[in-house]
């Protein structure tokens, strides 16, 4: 159970559903104080100002924020605080791209309260979430990495090794994939659905910037 002295950030930039996210996380995840922002500079300072955030929640559509991958720096600032985007989008795209920036999850606006109590509990716990429609998936065909806009923001945020973007998960599935492992094989070994494998796997591909899973077999293997 969180304490009150925990603290969350929600960035949107509808005053209404601020509002009604905010007294939902007081009142069923008893947050202590929830910090209120509705462009992304405003949020870049409140998560500034308080480093002892606990969970800091994005919306994708409000200004100033580009994409999952405006978070990164963000992220490596403040590697104690958890990140996800909450939005009305439920593209896989943006998906993808969320776990690409290394974000503890992409919770779609349309879920209903209980879901998404579960849903932050999950991040809070330190898991990953993702909407059901991206873990209801079988066999061992990845799901398509992230292209476009998102994927050259990614790009650009990069650094010069790409293996410092992965994070621990990511690194333990990329383990797994250059001990020639299947995606169920990977699935059973970490304990996580396949679902979540494929999802691990497209974020590899992307951040990586390669084409197969013989490419990310080899990658890095001297580093």
């Amino acid at each position: 159970m969180m304490t009150n002295s925990t603290k969350v950030l929600i960035a949107d930039d509808h005053s209404l559903y601020r509002s009604g996210l905010a007294l939902l996380l007081r009142d069923q995840l008893e947050f202590g104080t929830v910090i209120e922002a509705d462009t992304y500079d405003q949020a870049v300072a409140c998560i500034d100002a308080n480093p002892d955030l606990e969970i800091a929640l994005f919306d994708l559509a409000m200004p100033g924020m580009q994409g999952p991958a405006a978070l990164l720096p963000l992220r490596k600032r403040h590697p104690g605080i958890r990140f996800a985007i909450v939005a009305a989008s439920e593209a896989k795209s943006d998906v993808l791209a969320a776990i690409a920036a290394g974000l503890s999850g992409f919770i779609p606006k349309s879920l209903g309260s209980d879901d998404f109590i579960a849903a932050l509990e999950l991040v809070r716990r330190g898991g990953i979430y993702v909407p059901g429609l991206m873990v209801r998936l079988d066999g061992d065909t990845p799901a398509q990495p992230v292209s476009s806009a998102d994927e050259r923001t990614a790009d650009r945020a990069a650094v010069a090794n790409p293996l410092s973007e992965l994070t621990a998960r990511q690194r333990d599935v990329l383990d797994c994939i250059r001990a020639g492992l299947s995606n169920r094989e990977i699935a059973e070994k970490l304990n996580i659905s396949i679902g979540t494998v494929k999802v691990h796997v497209s974020a590899l591909l992307s951040t990586l910037n390669v084409k197969n899973r013989v490419q990310l077999s080899g990658f890095g293997a001297n580093t």
